[in-house]
């Protein structure tokens, strides 16, 4: 019974040891003092491969088999370290385990293999030997240390893009605050000189604006590397988002002399919802690189059009700006989205960036699941490619029938512009005839007897513009047909010689579908617009005619210098100011005056003592009617869409950005004090 336990215990070892030996390909056990080896477990595969004179017999003589034979030549040296039971036990020392790589060459191919040698004690007579291929963890470990080496020269080529960029950034601020600080000197030391001092004004406006955008792609970059950048999802109209583009770029197309060409193909669904502002941030830095980097009197092509999706709801968009300017190197489109990446080049060292802009649009367009694509070849040119993905306003839904039947007659001397305004109003039902010059469209009412129901014309076209085409047709039609032009350029300036020919609304090119529905609705309701927006020049000025001197406000600021800037700009518009330099003492002012003392409250954030978030709460859980009510702006340099979020969270109205800008701050004085 003993010796049955006693088998069963010995038999649980040994599979035990089967177990342990799967790990290996083969294993050996070497008797010390015999210097002897006999195999204990081989694979299969082993077992094919091997010569049998392996299986069995003297240590040295089976190695030195194993060496020449299987073992790659250049790791014979290897083996020659433990050629006898001797140099093995010289090698180990008083180490209980050992182990060898090396490389065998059988049948044409170069493996990996281990030996690890372990034994139970160093004056134990036995050792045992294990053998295994070790190739995939050596093939793993190859491509563990390219990844290795290629993140360490990423990183490296990252740190060097930074150090170049800080250099780059200090003679970059550095420049547009040595003209802050000049022009300031020369406009001090040229007091009584109107003329003098509105030119140094000009120049320092320019070196802020400069400035503050280098200091905010700077933040951008930071925020996106921080994982702070957050999207806003808001309704709003590709037409609207397009035609402010355009009246931003549009002053330094022209200060180039460039050619802008606009087309809009197939966009069918124009009212999505998607964060506007940041859209409009990656255009205007697109536009902006195209009319910078492209030589003056060039062309610049930006073409839109909505692309087909399987989603009722998600509109696919593809936005393409393309030039034939300096173009860029292969090398640098390889790292144009990296941050910092800069072109190394005569040409555009010279031009003012940060090279960060291309990576924020990107990081922008990604977080939109959308992708950006660039081509470009030097001294041809380039084009970026955007494709991102909107939601469809609910609303968005199309009834077109009254306009079914409509006949407009569309004068386009450009083929694209022609075809692409001519198809959308096909979509809404209405007929076109469409001509190419002021000559076809006096010939084509001349001699057909169609009625048309409006006539929609191009302003610059060769031989007869449109003014001149709006006269002739207006001696054959009659005043009754509504006619409208349409126009890339200001219309300031042909403005009153348009109205006298009787031309009724001018209409901005691109034509997006809402927008030509506004038109026709205008037409129809016999609403049309005899005065365009005006164009301010000068909006300091403009600001200055606003009377809102019956009206006072709270300026609650701890900055001097903006508290000053603040006081001046509001005091224009005649608005009667008391200061506060913190929230407490904002709250204290509203605490000892009686209801309806202030009209406005405007709140910086930032500040010691008690900042404008807890200000406003403050105010806003006074047991007073009035206190729920008074309007409450933060006007702030934090200016990211989570910091509106916040402002409106705590209890304030609206959100104004520092630097002030004249026109957010008339809207918003002419929405709340006049409706107050």
């Amino acid at each position: 019974m003993i010796e049955n336990k006693d088998q069963e215990i010995i038999n649980s070892q040994n599979n035990l040891i089967r177990i342990l030996c799967q790990a290996y390909d083969s294993v050996y056990a070497l008797d010390i003092q015999n210097k002897s080896v006999k195999s204990y477990w081989l694979t299969n595969k082993i077992q094919k491969e091997i010569q049998k004179d392996y299986i069995e017999g003297p240590y040295q003589a089976i190695l030195y088999l194993y060496k020449t034979t299987d073992v790659y030549k250049e790791d014979y040296p290897i083996f020659e370290a433990i050629a006898t039971v001797d140099d093995l036990l010289k090698e180990m020392g008083d180490e209980l385990s050992y182990s060898i790589n090396y490389r065998v060459f059988r049948n044409g191919k170069i493996t990996h293999f281990q030996c690890r040698v372990a034994r139970a004690d160093k004056n134990s007579n036995e050792m045992v030997f294990g053998f295994k291929n070790i190739e995939d963890i050596v093939q793993q470990e190859q491509k563990n240390s390219i990844a290795l080496a290629e993140a360490y020269k990423m990183a490296e080529a990252a740190s060097r893009a930074k150090t170049d960029f800080l250099s780059s950034m200090s003679h970059d601020i550095r420049t547009p605050m040595n003209g802050i600080i000049g022009m300031t000197a020369i406009a001090a030391a040229h007091i009584n000189e109107p003329e003098r001092v509105s030119d140094c004004l000009k120049k320092i406006t320019g070196a802020s604006n400069h400035l503050l955008n280098l200091i905010n792609e700077v933040l951008d970059m930071s925020r996106i590397e921080a994982g702070k950048l957050h999207l806003e999802e808001e309704a709003f109209n590709l037409s609207d988002l397009m035609d402010n583009l355009l009246l931003l770029v549009r002053p330094d197309v022209d200060a180039h002399h460039h050619e802008l060409l606009v087309n809009i193909g197939n966009v069918i669904h124009d009212q999505v919802i998607g964060d506007s502002l940041r859209i409009q941030k990656v255009f205007t830095n697109l536009m902006s690189n195209a009319i910078k980097y492209t030589t003056d009197g060039g062309k610049i092509w930006l073409n839109v059009r909505e692309r087909e999706t399987n989603q009722n709801n998600l509109g696919c968009y593809e936005f393409v700006f393309e030039d034939n300017g300096i173009g860029m190197s292969s090398e640098f489109l390889k790292r144009i989205f990296e941050p910092f990446a800069r072109e190394n080049d005569t040409k555009t060292n010279k031009i003012q960036g940060t090279g960060l802009g291309m990576s924020i649009c990107q990081n922008i367009v990604q977080m939109m699941n959308g992708e950006i694509k660039v081509e470009s070849q030097l001294g041809k040119g380039s084009k970026f490619t955007v494709t991102i993905y909107l939601k469809i306003q609910n609303d968005d839904v199309k009834d077109y029938s009254k306009f079914a039947g409509l006949n407009i007659l569309v004068v386009d001397n450009d083929p694209l512009d022609l075809e692409s305004c001519c198809a959308t109003l096909q979509e809404m039902g209405i007929k076109t005839c469409a001509v190419k010059s002021g000559a076809e469209a006096i010939e084509k009412v001349t001699q057909n007897d169609t009625e048309f129901f409006a006539c929609l014309i191009d302003m610059k076209m060769p031989n007869m513009n449109g003014i001149e085409t709006t006269k002739a047709l207006r001696k054959i039609l009659g005043d009754k047909i509504p006619m409208a032009i349409f126009t890339s350029y200001d219309w300031e300036e042909f403005e009153s010689e348009a109205h006298s020919a009787g031309v009724n609304v001018f209409i901005s090119k691109p034509i997006f579908p809402s927008k030509m529905v506004r038109l026709l609705n205008q037409f129809i309701q016999h609403e049309v617009n005899e005065n365009p927006p005006e164009n301010i020049s000068d909006k300091l000025e403009q600001f200055k005619k606003l009377d809102y001197s019956k009206y006072r406000a709270l300026l609650v600021e701890d900055n001097l210098l903006n508290m000053e800037i603040a006081f001046e700009i509001l005091s224009a518009a005649g608005i009667q100011i008391e200061k506060a330099e913190d929230g407490m003492q904002a709250v204290d002012a509203i605490c000892n005056h009686p209801d309806g003392y202030f009209d406005i409250i405007f709140m910086d954030i930032q500040m010691p003592k008690m900042n404008g978030y807890d200000a406003t709460r403050a105010i806003r859980s006074m047991n007073r009617t009035y206190c729920k009510t008074i309007p409450i702006f933060a006007m702030t340099a934090n200016a990211f869409a989570e910091d509106v979020v916040a402002a409106k969270t705590v209890g304030m109205n609206e959100h104004i950005a520092k630097p002030l800008n004249f026109a957010a701050l008339e809207n918003i004085l002419m929405k709340w004090l006049k409706k107050s």
